[in-house]
């Protein structure tokens, strides 16, 4: 019995799995980039303005490959995860505390275990609290 190895692919389930030996081979002529051979070509994201005529191949080739835009980076608060308020964050607000931490000006040290204070002897006072006054109200003692 030949053993066979799974592969997975798209986000999950079990549909998405399968035996790679029955999955096609990339051959070497799949990865080479095509040659347009139309009298015609488009370029950009469509419309008559982006039509031109196939005269040089180079010239086309370069007119089809499209630079990627630069993303700039954000200038607000920044969403993450799938939702909720824990998944908003303002990346200066991160570098600030992150420069203050460094410096020691952070009111919290997170670095260290945290420290309690010593517990203190607290006396009572004869007088009933809100909760006594509270049942006693409701089932009849009377102070």
């Amino acid at each position: 019995m030949a053993s066979s190895h799974l592969q997975s692919s798209g986000r999950g389930g079990a549909g998405n799995i399968v035996d790679s030996a029955k999955s096609p081979r990339i051959q070497e002529a799949d990865l080479q980039t095509p040659t347009l051979k139309t009298s015609v070509v488009t370029t950009g994201r469509g419309g008559t303005g982006n039509m031109a005529k196939n005269s040089d191949p180079v010239e086309t080739r370069l007119r089809q490959d499209v630079a990627p835009v630069v993303r700039r980076s954000s200038q607000g608060a920044t969403h993450i995860g799938r939702g909720g308020g824990g998944n908003v964050f303002n990346p200066e607000d991160a570098q600030t505390a992150k420069k203050e931490q460094e410096k020691g000006a952070s009111a919290i040290a997170d670095d260290g275990p945290a420290k309690t204070p010593a517990k203190t002897s607290v006396k009572k006072s004869d007088e009933p609290g809100w909760a006594e006054k509270g049942r006693n109200l409701l089932f009849g003692k009377r102070s």
